[in-house]
């Protein structure tokens, strides 16, 4: 089980730490991230039951534009 995951630059959500328990409710408003949260578990999953597929993973769902954070200088 899972205790812990760190998500960084990975569609909305641009870093985020936290601990899971044995039960975990997402609550928040549209458009806070709640589905790419998930998303990224759909991810590991993906590079766990695919390994070197990651290309086709990404392309699947919409090509690196959409999957990964744009960061720049602000």
């Amino acid at each position: 089980m899972l205790k812990r995951i760190r998500i960084k630059g990975y569609k909305s959500i641009q870093e985020m730490d936290l601990e899971l328990a044995p039960i975990n409710i997402l609550i928040g408003a549209n458009g806070a991230g709640k589905s790419n949260f998930i998303s990224c578990f759909k991810l590991l999953r993906w590079m766990m039951q695919s390994p070197g597929q990651l290309q086709f993973f990404i392309g699947k769902y919409g090509g690196a534009n959409s999957s990964l954070m744009k960061l720049g200088r602000n």
